[in-house]
C-alpha cells in the first residue's frame, strides 16, 4: 500500500511539481495539497496521511506554526518541513518541535523520495 501524502506548499507550481513526481512513485500518493498551514490543518484530519511535506515560510500560517498542530492532529504521520532555508538553526528548530526531517529544496528529486522512504517505520 503506497503511503498517502499531503503536500503543503504556497507556491502552486511547486505543489504541482511534487504531486507529479511523488505519484509516478509507486509507493507514494498524494491525497491532497494545501497552500497555507491553515488549510493543511483544515484537511489534515479528513485525509489522514501517513506523510506531510510541509513548507516553512507560507502566508496566512507557516509551517513553524501550524507542525505542533498537524502533531497534535496527526501523531503517526510523518512530517518533513521541506524548505528553502538552508539554515542549520531552522532545521533544529522544526525537529525540535516535531518534524521527523528537514529537506532543503533544490535536493534531487531521488534523495528527496530516498529521505521520505528512510522514514518508513
Amino acid at each position: 500500500m503506497p503511503d498517502r501524502v499531503l503536500v503543503v506548499d504556497d507556491a502552486a507550481h511547486l505543489r504541482d511539481l511534487l504531486t507529479l513526481l511523488l505519484d509516478i512513485e509507486d509507493d507514494f500518493e498524494v491525497v491532497g495539497t494545501a497552500a497555507d498551514g491553515a488549510q493543511a490543518l483544515s484537511v489534515a484530519a479528513g485525509l489522514a496521511p501517513d506523510v506531510v511535506l510541509l513548507d516553512l515560510a507560507m502566508p496566512v500560517m507557516d509551517g513553524m506554526s501550524a507542525l505542533p498542530e498537524l502533531r497534535r492532529q496527526l501523531p503517526d504521520a510523518r512530517i518533513v518541513i521541506f524548505s528553502g532555508f538552508e539554515h542549520r538553526a531552522l532545521a533544529e528548530q522544526a525537529l525540535a518541535a516535531g518534524a521527523d526531517d528537514y529537506i532543503e529544496k533544490g535536493t534531487s528529486v531521488t534523495h528527496l523520495v530516498d529521505r521520505l522512504r528512510a522514514l518508513r517505520t
